[in-house]
C-alpha cells in the first residue's frame, strides 16, 4: 500500500473535491446526444471519459499522441486509441469520411489552430459536426499549452474554415470559474511549494492544510455553483471553459 503523503494527498482530493468541469461537460454533452449519430473520430481520446456519450454512433474512431504519456500508460492507452498521431492536423482518415469530430481539450496545445480547423473540415462529411471544448480563464497545464481562446475566436476560426456555428457556450459563469480556479491551486500547491524558499515553505503550509481540512466545505459550495450556473450558456466572459457546437457547410 501507496503511504507516500503526496500519493495520499491525491487521493484525498480526489475522493473529496467536486469535479466542476466533470459535471459542466457531461451536463452539456447529454443534451447534444441526438447529434451524435454515424461515424466519429474522437481527437485527443485519452481514456475515453466520454465514450458513454457515443453510444448513438455507429462506429467510434480515437486518435492520442504517444508524447503526452509516460512510458508505463502506454500499453493501457493503446487498447484505447485506434490511430497514435503526431498532432491533429493530419488525421488518418479519408475526404469526407466522417459524420462528426469531438475534440476535448486540445486546441490550446495546437501550433497552427486555423490548420487544424481546416482538416477536420476535410475529414468531415458535408453536414457533419463539430463538437469542441477548449480552456479560457483557465492556468497552463502542459509544457505544450499554447493558447487560449476567446469565443469570438473559436467562432471566427469556425467560420473561416467552412463551418456554420451551432452554439458557443461559457461552462457556467463567473461563480463557476472561481471555483474551478480555486480548486486547481490546492491541487497545484504541492509543486508551487517545492519551488518557494525555506521561509515561504514554512509560512505557507499552515494556511495551505487549513484549505484541506476546508476542502469538503469548499465542495459543497462548489456542488451549489455548480447547481445555480449550469444552465448559465452565455458567460463567455467569465468562464473557465469554452463548448462549440459547429457543422460544417
Amino acid at each position: 500500500m501507496n503511504l507516500h503523503p503526496l500519493f495520499l494527498l491525491s487521493e484525498y482530493l480526489h475522493l473529496i473535491q467536486f469535479d466542476i468541469h466533470k459535471a459542466m461537460i457531461h451536463n452539456k454533452l447529454k443534451n447534444v446526444v441526438p447529434l451524435i449519430t454515424g461515424r466519429w473520430i474522437d481527437i485527443g481520446a485519452g481514456d475515453q471519459p466520454y465514450r458513454k456519450f457515443f453510444a448513438g454512433a455507429d462506429e467510434y474512431l480515437t486518435t492520442n499522441t504517444k508524447r503526452h504519456y509516460k512510458p508505463e500508460d502506454i500499453d493501457r492507452i493503446d487498447q484505447l486509441t485506434t490511430y497514435w498521431i503526431e498532432d491533429g492536423k493530419a488525421l488518418p482518415v479519408p475526404d469526407n469520411s466522417m459524420d462528426g469530430v469531438a475534440c476535448f481539450q486540445v486546441l490550446s496545445v495546437i501550433e497552427e489552430p486555423g490548420e487544424f480547423f481546416r482538416e477536420i473540415s476535410r475529414v468531415l462529411k458535408p453536414d457533419g459536426k463539430l463538437l469542441l471544448t477548449t480552456d479560457f480563464i483557465y492556468p497552463i497545464w502542459s509544457a505544450e499549452d499554447r493558447y487560449r481562446h476567446t469565443a469570438f475566436g473559436i467562432g471566427q476560426l469556425a467560420k473561416q474554415n467552412g463551418f456554420g456555428v451551432k452554439t458557443i457556450e461559457s461552462f457556467g459563469g463567473f461563480g463557476s470559474t472561481i471555483y474551478a480556479l480555486s480548486m486547481r491551486f490546492i491541487r497545484s500547491f504541492p509543486e508551487l511549494w517545492k519551488r518557494k524558499s525555506t521561509l515561504a515553505k514554512t509560512f505557507s503550509i499552515i494556511p495551505y492544510l487549513v484549505l484541506l481540512l476546508l476542502l469538503p466545505l469548499a465542495s459543497l459550495i462548489g456542488w451549489c455553483v455548480f447547481q445555480l450556473e449550469k444552465k448559465n450558456i452565455n458567460s463567455t466572459d467569465f468562464t473557465f471553459n469554452i463548448m462549440l457546437v459547429a457543422e460544417k457547410n
